[in-house]
């Protein structure tokens, strides 16, 4: 064996143990005891120190650094490749949003029952939040609830729309049936205005037009007519006039007739008749045989309504002249007296009675 501990590792030895004995050698400056065959070959353990020695002197080949290099690059270009790809996709989906809103593929609106066809009810449910923007038509075959409010920024056509409460700004309504009770500060109608039940205004009402009743017209409360006041028949309790109140045509009195009976001057035979009521009409006086030559009362006449004070009784007699006169008159009733005996015969008086 040559002398020299470290072999050149390139160049092939002849090694042959025969008729050798086996010497110790260096190694890194440490000598290593080399035994035979059947004995244990026994090494000094390295230190701390020079372990770390050995890794900072460890040299890899160049053909080994340049692999490892392109597989660097190489995993480096792929995970580029991915992010890049990832970001380009993620802004495509947020430019298609922003322009065009959600997508929903043709099978996921067939689960919803959507199609081009119908539109059917599969217990299926759709929640889009938090916004929505449709920018054709939307058909919608079911009913429609909405929990918040409903802002209109363009016009609602409805051929049957049904509220419980509508708050709305302007509108513009056609034909509007209410059913139940309506709230409205303003109320314009501009064509006409159909009450099938009971209104009740609470407020001021006023009417710049005409104002047609077919039916019966029920005023609990004042009616004030600033203009003029046309009606074909109008039934009130009570009218006060603050000023004149001028009549063109008639003023044809109505009510019920008063009772009336016979007085003393008209003799025992006599007979009395009214035709009329509480405001005007006509008294017929029949007087028999007996009648005082003095004269007297003629017919007693009471009221079928009272008036609240003494009112005034006009009488006209007819035909020929007879001595009648009102005798008296009270909130209840009032008497015609003769001045002088009547002779028989049938006589009439017209009556009229104010307040």
């Amino acid at each position: 064996m040559a002398n020299n501990p470290i072999r050149d590792q390139n160049k092939p030895q002849d090694i042959s143990t025969d008729g050798e004995a086996l010497k110790p050698r260096e190694e890194d400056g440490e000598k290593v005891k080399v035994v035979a065959k059947d004995e244990r070959i026994t090494r000094k353990p390295i230190s701390e120190s020079e372990v770390k020695k050995r890794l900072l002197t460890f040299r890899p080949s160049h053909k080994a650094m340049f692999i490892g290099l392109g597989v660097v690059i190489i995993i480096l270009g792929i995970n580029a490749a991915v992010l890049g790809y990832l970001l380009n996709q993620e802004s495509t989906n947020q430019k298609a949003i922003d322009s065009k809103g959600v997508s929903i593929s043709p099978s996921t609106l067939s689960k919803l029952g959507v199609n081009d066809t119908s539109i059917g009810n599969t217990n299926e449910k759709l929640i889009v939040d938090p916004t929505a923007q449709f920018n054709s038509q939307l058909t919608v075959a079911g009913n429609v609830s909405i929990g918040g409010q409903l802002h209109l920024n363009s016009t609602l056509n409805a051929t049957n729309a049904n509220f419980s409460q509508l708050q709305a700004g302007n509108s513009s309504v056609n034909s509007i049936n209410i059913n139940g009770a309506a709230t409205a500060s303003t109320l314009g109608v501009k064509s006409n205005f159909e009450v099938g039940g009971t209104a009740t205004f609470q407020n001021a009402v006023t009417i710049a037009g005409l104002l047609s009743v077919n039916a019966s017209a029920a005023i609990s409360s004042n009616l004030s007519v600033g203009g003029e006041l046309s009606a074909s028949n109008i039934a009130v309790g009570n009218i006060v006039a603050s000023g004149s109140i001028e009549v063109e045509s008639h003023i044809i009195t109505a009510g019920a007739s008063p009772s009336v009976s016979r007085g003393a001057a008209l003799g025992s035979y006599g007979s009395v008749s009214l035709s009329g009521n509480d405001i005007a009409g006509t008294i017929a006086l029949g007087v028999g045989a007996g009648a005082p030559p003095q004269g007297g009362i003629a017919a007693y006449v009471v009221f079928h309504s009272p008036y609240s004070s003494p009112p005034v009784v006009v009488i006209t007699p007819l035909g020929s002249y007879a001595p009648f006169f009102v005798g008296s008159t009270g909130t209840g009733s009032f008497t015609i007296n003769s001045a002088s005996g009547l002779s028989p015969g049938g006589y009439q008086i017209n009556y009229m009675v104010e307040q």
